[in-house]
């Protein structure tokens, strides 16, 4: 798994265009647009709930289970497939499996650079903020 540059930044806004979009500190922006699995966390009197949402056509009654905005990601991790795994401090999590057909997900970093997830799992990831023989990763 490689770890991201957005873990332990706090998720600043959630919005819904294209997608499932986190703007997050430090100029960070994640982008989703596969199908993504949402793991609400226990409550007083709910267990922990997975619910699986569409994100470039989630229904309104979907919206308000993104409310993790203020929260800071604990983890932000992809594996050797391109899937995406996100934790928050509130016990939210976001698991993104790759797509054969579409980009999955984009991470756009003004201080650090740019990763996605390609169709087929291919993960694509440019750095600035790195030496030049670590910069790019295709």
């Amino acid at each position: 798994m490689t770890e991201q540059w957005i873990k332990g930044c706090a998720v600043q806004r959630i919005a819904f265009r294209d997608g499932l979009v986190l703007n997050m500190e430090d100029y960070n922006e994640l982008v989703i647009s596969a199908p993504l699995a949402l793991t609400l966390p226990a409550t007083e009197t709910d267990p922990q709930e997975v619910v699986m949402i569409n994100p470039t056509n989630v229904l309104k009654q979907e919206r308000p289970l993104f409310d993790f905005a203020g929260q800071k990601c604990t983890q932000a991790e992809w594996d050797e497939t391109g899937s995406l795994h996100l934790a928050f401090a509130d016990g939210h999590r976001i698991d993104v499996p790759t797509d054969q057909e579409h980009t999955s997900w984009e991470l756009y970093g003004k201080s650090h650079g740019y990763a996605a997830c390609l169709p087929h799992g291919r993960v694509r990831v440019v750095r600035h903020d790195l030496p030049d023989d670590q910069a790019v990763n295709s």
